[in-house]
């Protein structure tokens, strides 16, 4: 396996920058829930993180969007996206007590995690699944009540070929307190999928980062750069059954 970034720039001073691993590897559907300890699949999962950049003193809100192509033998399954900050931000009160919020609110999943995970002792990539995502949900920038970013899943036909994707909103006044310099992440996992009409797959894809960056004032948009693509090569192989 190997990791590798990719990066472009527009003439107005922003970029656009993805890296993550560009030789995954995939494991069948039937190993997500198996139960079995004789076949219980590892927790194998994968994050892809992109960056972007503006000129300081007119920042903008943000759009931006990973893309995964739906073409091949396999498909990306999102688990959890996020966007990194440095603390201490400007706001770092409220951003703290936010935090501290959306913390609260999935203690009982991770609660019910840790219950499963003692009962099936012979289960660890189950342990492993939960650590990595309260790790990065405690890394993340936490859900402000106003001015709050989020994510969705999206889909967008890229040179004729269908991606799957996930899009994240970032408002102004939020961008503005991580800095001139964004980062966030979506940790997937790759799943095992041959096309039931025989559809020819191509040989090595291509994941695809873009980002669309609004300079708005009273409501109306001043100015608008699109940022994409930058992308990464995907060469996804089924993991190895062997132990």
């Amino acid at each position: 396996m190997a990791s590798a970034w990719g990066r472009r720039f527009a003439a107005t001073g922003e970029w656009m920058e993805v890296y993550g691993e560009t030789e995954p590897r995939s494991i069948p559907l039937e190993k997500l829930l198996t139960t079995e300890t004789d076949t219980a699949h590892p927790f194998t999962a994968f994050l892809y993180i992109w960056t972007f950049g503006y000129p300081e003193g007119d920042t903008p809100q943000a759009e931006v969007t990973l893309l995964f192509p739906a073409a091949d033998d396999w498909r990306v399954k999102d688990i959890q996206a996020l966007v990194y900050h440095l603390p201490p931000v400007q706001d770092e009160h409220t951003w703290r007590t936010a935090l501290a919020e959306d913390l609260q609110a999935v203690k009982p999943a991770l609660e019910v995690a840790g219950k499963v995970t003692a009962t099936l002792a012979g289960l660890p990539e189950l342990n492993t699944a939960a650590a990595t995502i309260a790790h990065l949900k405690m890394r993340s920038a936490p859900q402000l009540k106003k001015d709050g970013w989020y994510a969705k899943r999206v889909h967008r036909t890229v040179d004729g070929k269908l991606h799957h994707g996930v899009a994240w909103v970032l408002p102004a006044k939020f961008v503005e307190q991580i800095g001139t310099r964004v980062t966030g992440a979506l940790l997937v996992q790759f799943i095992n999928a041959t096309a039931a009409d025989s559809e020819p797959v191509s040989i090595g894809s291509r994941l695809l980062a873009c980002a669309k960056l609004d300079r708005k004032r009273l409501g109306f948009t001043r100015s608008s750069v699109n940022l994409a693509y930058a992308s990464l090569p995907l060469i996804v192989t089924p993991e190895s059954t062997s132990p």
